[in-house]
Formats: structure tokens, C-alpha cells, sequence
């Protein structure tokens, strides 16, 4: 059984989505005050605002990070047309407190000791857990990398599958890299020389019973000196 509160960023903003959306249409029948119900939509628009501003900042870090590559070494006579803006992330919403997941889990469980509770109720509202179908072909790794002792490291979620295989591009297009058995992988290649720096990009694919299944991941990149 997998728990009711989604560990994913993205599907955890669309839990708080549903469960704020939801509980208006339940709130006196499960005995829940409007400020409540506005504290779990003003938790809800501040999560997705900041989602949204991560996903506009994150892709300026690798626009920029490709810029100053390209702008110091060239990229088989690529044209520098100059720096990529930084993004316009707006006016965010009302600001909430610290730790959403708290306030939601607090919600979900006042909701679960009303009498009026029932399991119906409880899948509407998405706090309700569920069984967990693990089907491999769906399956489609998400890359998490960051800088680690001066080497790529990058991290996933392994769940049932075998592993992970891991295709990279030094500058030359992508190559074989690495299998990774573990939720981990650290990319030990040569870094460049002293006083210079690359843009390496990775992307992968599961592995089950020494197959590729599912779908390749989306990119990710880093800048290595």
C-alpha cells in the first residue's frame, strides 16, 4: 500500500489541488471552518506558484550554464546571440508557513475522524491510500543531478526495476556512460583541464531483466570545471 501523501513535488501539488478543491464541497458535512478550507487553498496556490518559478529558474540555470560554454569554447561555429534573460516569475500569491505537508496531513486526518468519513470520501479527496500498480513498461526515470566532490552525481528512483542504464553527451552527442545498479550514480570521468569547464548532458533509461523498458528520461545537464 503506498502512503496517501505523494512524495513527488509535482504530484503533490496536484493532491493539495484537489484536496482544497474538494473539501469546500465537504467542509460542513466533515466540520471544517472557511479559514481552514482558505488555509488549504492558499497552501495550494503558494506550492504551485513556487513549482512553477523552480521549473522557469531551473531552466535558466541550464540555458545560462550552456551560454558561458558555448561563449568560451564554441560549439562547431555555433552563433552566440548573448545571455538568456532571467525569467519573469510574477507577483507570488498570499505567503503561507512552513510546512505545508504538515497542515495537509493534519487536514486529512480531522477528515478521517469525522463519523461522516467514508472510504468514498476519502478517494475524492485523494487521501486515501491506494494499491500500487507497478507496471514497467510505464515506467520513465527522473534525474535529479548535482556537483558532488567536482563530479556529476545523479540520483533516481529505483523502485522494481533492475537499474538504470545512463547515456551522455560530453559535446560530441551521446554516448553508452554507465549502468547503475544503485539509486546513485557519480560520473568519475576526467574533468576538464585546469582553468576551463564543460557542459555534460545525461539522460537515461530503466532496466528490467537486462532490458530497456519504458521511456528515456528528459534531460539534464551540469556545468563541470
Amino acid at each position: 500500500m503506498k502512503s496517501f501523501i505523494e512524495t513527488n513535488d509535482l504530484l503533490f501539488g496536484a493532491q493539495l489541488r484537489n484536496f482544497w478543491t474538494k473539501l469546500v464541497l465537504y467542509a460542513v458535512l466533515l466540520g471544517f471552518t472557511s479559514e481552514e478550507t482558505d488555509e488549504a487553498k492558499a497552501d495550494s496556490d503558494f506550492w504551485d506558484f513556487c513549482l512553477d518559478s523552480a521549473t522557469k529558474v531551473n531552466k535558466f540555470e541550464r540555458d545560462f550554464s550552456e551560454s558561458i560554454n558555448l561563449l568560451r569554447h564554441g560549439n562547431n561555429n555555433q552563433e552566440f546571440n548573448g545571455l538568456p534573460q532571467f525569467p519573469t516569475i510574477g507577483t507570488p500569491p498570499a505567503l503561507v508557513a512552513a510546512n505545508i505537508q504538515l497542515r495537509f496531513s493534519q487536514k486529512a486526518a480531522k477528515v478521517k475522524a469525522s463519523p461522516k468519513y467514508t472510504k468514498a470520501i476519502g478517494l475524492d479527496l485523494g487521501i486515501e491510500a491506494t494499491q500500487s500498480r507497478f507496471v514497467a513498461a510505464e515506467g520513465k526515470p527522473i534525474l535529479n543531478i548535482k556537483i558532488n566532490a567536482g563530479h556529476p552525481e545523479i540520483k533516481f528512483l529505483k523502485s522494481h526495476y533492475d537499474g538504470l542504464e545512463i547515456h551522455k553527451d560530453s559535446g560530441a552527442g551521446y554516448v553508452y556512460c554507465a549502468t547503475s545498479i544503485r539509486n546513485v550514480f557519480v560520473d568519475e570521468s576526467p574533468l576538464p583541464t585546469d582553468g576551463t569547464s564543460a557542459l555534460w548532458k545525461y539522460k537515461a533509461i530503466y532496466l528490467s531483466a537486462n532490458k530497456r523498458v519504458g521511456a528515456w528520461s528528459d534531460e539534464v545537464s551540469v556545468t563541470v570545471f
